[in-house]
């Protein structure tokens, strides 16, 4: 029947099934898209015939799905100035060449995974967690857009800390996967299999909200000593901040929050928010590293360092956590590093921004270490971007006790990513059974507890100071104990043996 549409039909609800995910996630939060997207797409593998078709209207699928879900990338374009124009262009190029993972993963669906016995029951939602795991690694990485972040505010999302968001992913997709079995039973007037696969499905929704909500993500660790936390936002305009006129302007204001955050044990200040190095402006940081050790008082700021001829987008440790480094792990391509730099850097202007040319640490990088009231805690630095990537996380947090995130969505201008990203960020607190401070230079900081809940937070594009209690937390989740993809690895496996049975299967 839908074969027999006319194309312009057609592309028009393949390219809104495509809406649906992004729009389950932040900022919409309409979550109950995420299972119509996901049984949408499992209906689009079943009603179309032809793998080229599959392959075409595949792509028109990722068309709707990253055009909405990274429609940020202009946004970011403009915060440095790039013409209109250009940004239309190269946003509208980046989303075009990231829909060919939507081509490609339709076409193996309706050229493999149709075939395959309980295919859509089993392969179809083990082949969806596949590609979204591909997106976490696939050309360094584009770990956005996955469906179990929609739920994040429902009591499943808790099981985050067993399973991880890829677990959330799945279930979500097994979910779906049988709830459209259902509608097809309803389709052919199967009443009682109809109601049988309904019933499972809504049963087995029902079911992960109610354990969720038995066994939350900081039931699996302890708490151990309360602290209070401060995350100041600066509100620094992104076009201004590495001019020099702004030096001056950025260190009185850091001046100002270190005389006002008198009596807080924490204080977090945003991603490169000093954007001198220590050694260019060593009275002002002389002052901080004196003050705060009067006081016992952590400092984390976010700096850039330079070691050889090398330099790091990195977090330095002041007061109690004097001499303290964390050097960021996972740069972002054509933002702290271009690749194919004698080429694009040239042709194009947006390449010469201010932290283009960095590197990724060199060593591995280990939790901050303080005290405080003469005891040691430590902290699990993140960097902004590593934040969307579940092991380099987990990896830090399950040696600490408290997650830091600093980071500068102010590259995203008044786009809907700040939301997405600090909707990636409290995921990665319920995975890790930790609270966590965030702090960005325009929004949106905040502090989460353990079970991913805002305990306070600032609006975007204000001053702020984002004060409150935090949990310093010991003991390992589940999901810490053993390496963030191995849901997903299993899911692969899992299918390439279906797939490769399927295969060696006597044909009749």
């Amino acid at each position: 029947m839908f074969q027999q549409q006319p194309l312009a039909l057609r592309i028009a609800l393949v390219f809104t099934i495509g809406l649906c995910i992004p729009l389950s996630l932040a900022p919409f939060n309409l979550w109950p898209l995420s299972i119509v997207g996901v049984l949408g797409f499992f209906w689009l593998q079943t009603a179309i015939q032809s793998s080229k078709s599959a392959f075409w209207l595949g792509w028109v699928y990722g068309i709707g799905f990253f055009g909405l879900g990274v429609s940020w990338v202009y946004g970011s374009m403009r915060t440095v100035d790039t013409p209109v124009l250009l940004s239309l262009l190269l946003t509208a190029t980046f989303c075009l060449a990231l829909a060919f993972l939507g081509a490609i993963q339709l076409w193996f669906h309706v050229r493999f995974i149709n075939k395959l016995p309980m295919g859509l029951l089993l392969a179809s939602p083990l082949s969806w967690l596949f590609f979204e795991w591909l997106r976490e690694w696939f050309l360094t990485g584009m770990p956005w857009l996955f469906v179990g972040y929609s739920v994040i505010d429902l009591p499943m999302a808790q099981l985050a800390a067993v399973f991880s968001v890829y677990g959330l992913s799945l279930c979500l997709a097994f979910i779906s996967a049988v709830l459209f079995i259902g509608i097809q039973k309803i389709s052919r007037h199967e009443r009682n299999a109809a109601i049988f696969a309904v019933g499972v499905s809504l049963s087995a929704f029902a079911a992960l909200n109610i354990v969720g909500w038995l066994l939350p993500a900081d039931s699996w660790t302890t708490p151990s000593s309360t602290i209070k936390v401060a995350a100041v936002q600066s509100n620094i305009a992104q076009q201004d901040k590495w001019k020099s006129a702004q030096q001056i302007k950025t260190l009185e204001f850091y001046g100002k929050q270190i005389e006002t955050l008198k009596d807080v044990d924490l204080m977090l200040w945003s991603e490169a928010a000093m954007t001198r190095r220590a050694d260019q402006i060593p009275n002002f940081i002389g002052q901080v590293q004196s003050i705060t050790e009067k006081r016992d008082q952590t400092l984390l700021t976010g700096v850039v360092t330079k070691d050889g001829p090398n330099y790091f987008n990195a977090v330095q440790g002041y007061g109690m956590a004097k001499g303290e480094e964390y050097r960021k792990q996972h740069l972002v391509p054509f933002g702290e590093y271009v690749p194919f730099d004698p080429y694009l850097r040239n042709f194009i202007g947006f390449f010469n921004i201010s932290i283009s040319g960095m590197s990724p640490a060199l060593t591995e990088q280990n939790p901050i270490v303080s005290t405080l009231n003469g005891e040691p805690f430590f902290l699990a630095p993140v960097i902004c971007y590593e934040a969307a990537y579940p092991n380099i996380v987990r990896k830090l947090a399950k040696n600490a006790q408290i997650l830091t995130v600093v980071s500068n969505d102010a590259w995203f201008g008044d786009s809907i990513a700040p939301h997405q990203h600090l909707q990636i960020t409290r995921m990665r607190a319920i995975e890790n059974g930790r609270d966590m401070a965030r702090a960005t230079q325009n929004g949106i900081s905040a502090l989460i507890n353990a079970r991913g809940e805002l305990v306070n937070f600032a609006e975007q594009f204000t001053e702020a100071q984002v004060v409150g209690a935090l949990t310093l937390r010991n003991g390992l989740t589940p999901f810490q104990r053993l390496h963030s993809s191995i849901i997903p690895i299993l899911a692969t496996i899992i299918l390439l043996i279906m797939l490769i049975s399927y295969q060696r299967k006597p044909k009749k």
